[in-house]
């Protein structure tokens, strides 16, 4: 990861000295920001960026679309008002192709979890890709695990003493487990995947 993903070895770095040798305020959060970067960012650092914007900016987007009348019309008629739902809304045709391109873009923007997952592996060991179908287990664990950590890595309100020690510990291990499984590259045996999923359902 050094040598492919330096700043995201860092974070994978920062994240272990959190967990075990300097433990501060707030490291539950920190250490889940840090799994979220490197499930978010670690595909496009081993396989290259795909095709897709990396960033829809929808901000300007929303302030572009808000410009036009028919925006400001169509909130003072059904923005604080009760509409039934058999009521149809008719909205002019710009403001339609303005929300529908917004939409479009964002469905094109937006990777799957499971195909960035199979990028990686894919770019980590190009020559197991026929591989793919019997390694899927270990992907979808990888989604599930780090699922778990992108669930804690905004603040909910919630202090560190909410979430149990021994749970942050377990959820972290099988992260490093999974992430060392995906990251090497020959497989000789599938003795590896199975003690992963048997770890993660205990």
């Amino acid at each position: 990861m050094r040598r492919n993903a330096p700043s995201l070895a860092e974070l994978y770095e920062g994240a272990v000295a959190l967990l075990d040798d300097k433990p501060l305020p707030g490291r539950v959060r920190f250490i889940a920001h840090a799994v979220r970067e490197i499930r978010n960012r670690l595909p496009d650092a081993i396989s290259g960026p795909t095709n897709r914007k990396q960033r829809l900016d929808y901000t300007s987007r929303i302030d572009d679309i808000t410009k036009l009348p028919s925006a400001h019309i169509l909130i003072a008629n059904i923005g604080d008002t009760a509409v039934p739902q058999s009521t149809t809304i008719m909205i002019d045709r710009k403001l339609a192709k303005k929300i529908a391109k917004l939409l479009k873009d964002h469905l094109t923007t937006r990777a799957k979890p499971l195909d960035a997952a199979q990028r990686l592996f894919q770019g980590l060991a190009p020559e197991n890709t026929p591989l793919r179908d019997t390694l899927t287990p270990i992907l979808q664990q990888w989604l599930i695990i780090t699922r778990w950590f992108v669930d804690r890595a905004h603040d909910a309100g919630h202090t560190d003493n909410y979430y149990p020690e021994q749970e942050l510990r377990h959820q972290f291990t099988i992260f490093e487990s999974t992430l060392t499984a995906l990251i090497t590259p020959f497989f000789d045996t599938l003795e590896d995947l199975d003690a992963i999923l048997e770890d993660a359902n205990t």
